[in-house]
């Protein structure tokens, strides 16, 4: 974030009720950093909490793990609630960011008065010369599933922009609200996007700048596999109605169970995760 030439930004970084020695090392880095002016403050002292012009970072400690959206809706409340202008950018923190991001994202989301999220280039932390996605992608209706494009120039707008890099005004912000805290993790920036949708926005992506993403590389692949089944339900719970939502319960819970049991004694972590996912899901959508 250092090195962006961006000329004027604030960051605000959350720690999700972390476990380990992560605040400690944060704050240790802080301390010894000369670019940036920190204040710590507690999730329950952001009411009425002023932050200073010089400061520009604000370490902000949750008080649980509330997930992908429960954790980033701590600042960005803060955020509708406290700048009346300016812009925000979500960003997760295992990317690493080019010097053009924020300029080319402010350009782009000033091309048109339908921008509401702006995305950008997601290329791999450990080989930077593919690309993981180009920021955004497409959802099936018919199944439940969402899938991120990897060609770059082939679609101008999207169903969705990958959470990990989304940019929009304060404005923005308010009129979409934040990011549903049902979902824990996956599937809440689908849900976000189809709500800017829903509102008239525009997704486009960035011609200038990229992120290099470690993708979640401290989440288990069963917990993958058990959000996954579990959002995509409720997604569509939230966004389809009559035959289309008919048809893919239909189809969910015959993929479920086929799959559990095909798999239940070659991979018994993968069959129960799915049946979790898929039970978990039903007894909140009842």
């Amino acid at each position: 974030m250092k090195n962006l030439d961006y000329p004027d930004f604030d960051v605000y970084l959350v720690d999700n009720n972390s476990e380990n020695q992560s605040i400690n090392k944060i704050i240790n880095y802080l301390n010894h950093d000369s670019f940036f002016n920190s204040v710590l403050i507690e999730k329950e002292d952001l009411i009425g909490f002023e932050k200073k012009d010089d400061t520009n970072l604000v370490f902000i400690l949750n008080d649980t793990n509330a997930g992908f959206a429960g954790g980033n809706n701590v600042a960005l409340n803060y955020i509708k609630d406290n700048l009346s202008s300016g812009y925000v950018m979500l960003l997760n923190n295992d990317t690493i960011v080019s010097k053009d991001l924020l300029t080319g994202l402010v350009n782009k989301f000033n091309e048109g008065n339908d921008v509401g999220f702006v995305g950008v280039k997601h290329y791999y932390y450990h080989d930077k010369n593919i690309i993981q996605t180009v920021g955004g992608g497409l959802i099936d209706l018919v199944h439940g599933e969402c899938s991120a494009i990897t060609t770059y120039g082939i679609q101008d707008e999207f169903d969705f922009l990958t959470g990990s890099c989304i940019f929009m005004s304060c404005d923005v912000l308010r009129n979409v609200g934040l990011m549903n805290e049902d979902y824990f993790m996956y599937w809440e920036d689908v849900d976000w996007s189809t709500v800017a949708r829903k509102k008239g926005y525009k997704l486009t992506i960035s011609d200038i700048g990229c992120i290099y993403h470690k993708e979640g590389a401290s989440i288990k692949s069963v917990s993958r596999i058990y959000y996954h089944t579990r959002n995509r339900i409720l997604y569509m719970k939230r966004n389809t109605t009559g035959l289309t939502y008919c048809k893919f319960m239909i189809y969910i819970v015959l993929y479920v169970l086929k799959e559990s049991t095909t798999n239940f004694f070659k991979n018994r972590e993968y069959s129960l995760a799915l049946l979790r996912g898929l039970k978990d899901a039903l007894l909140k959508i009842i």
